[in-house]
């Protein structure tokens, strides 16, 4: 008991505070408490809250943020132009902007189709959504329980990293962009059957595992699981 009780008050803010600087990936306190013996979630969120008071207080040139659904030490927006400087090489991979665009309709309207999204967009999205899929912004996330049973797509944890974000409530709302869109009644008359609100129904492991082996065709992959569906598969498009 002792030794806990000198680990959570001596050493416990020192190893998070370490831990919060050497990841790559946001740290939920959960996490770090399975991490650092003797201290509960509740204490881990207390030392989080008090290091990013001492950061903001002392005027650091880092911070600790809330982002991906969990914590981790970040620069601040103001240095960014020097740290992109620095590691230019490795930050020159950037979307399209098909790519963008596509990311943007599955993030505010997911759980959404490959069909409604190319709807939205007037165009094929086989491309920018594999990209998607690759880069780890997208994911699968079940299926539609429609005819067909197609695919559905939402955004992940390295999307709301990457932008920023601790959780998709988080995006700007739509009617910032209104001016520069469509309006919201024309957006909504999509050219299939309003399917928004059927159940997603869970990939199954046979399923999980036909993504594994020809991830480069989704194409393919999402015909072959529309013919083991339990429900009469979709007509094949052009």
């Amino acid at each position: 008991m002792e030794n806990n009780e000198l680990l959570r008050s001596e050493d416990a803010k020192k190893i998070i505070e370490n831990l919060l600087f050497i990841t790559d990936r946001p740290l939920t306190p959960k996490r770090l408490a399975e991490v650092v013996d003797g201290v509960d979630a509740a204490a881990v969120m207390d030392i989080i809250t008090e290091l990013q008071k001492e950061y903001s207080g002392t005027g650091r040139a880092v911070q600790i943020i809330e982002i991906g659904g969990g914590f981790q030490m970040s620069t601040k927006p103001e240095y960014g132009r020097w740290v992109r400087k620095l590691y230019n090489e490795k930050m020159t991979a950037k979307l399209s902007n098909a790519a963008l665009e596509t990311l943007a309709i599955i993030a505010y309207k997911q759980p959404v189709t490959r069909a409604e999204v190319e709807a939205i967009r007037g165009v094929d999205i086989g491309a920018p959504l594999e990209k998607l899929l690759e880069r780890g912004l997208v994911k699968i996330v079940g299926k539609r329980d429609t005819i067909g049973r197609p695919m559905v797509y939402g955004s992940t944890e390295e999307f709301l990293r990457l932008f920023g974000l601790n959780k998709v409530s988080e995006l700007p709302d739509l009617d910032i962009f209104a001016s520069k869109t469509a309006p919201r009644d024309e957006q909504g008359n999509l050219p299939f059957e309003d399917t928004s609100h059927a159940a997603i129904l869970p990939l199954e492991d046979g399923e999980l595992d036909a993504l594994a082996i020809a991830p480069a065709d989704k194409d393919f992959v999402e015909e072959e699981l529309e013919e083991t569906a339990a429900a009469a598969p979709a007509e094949k498009e052009d």
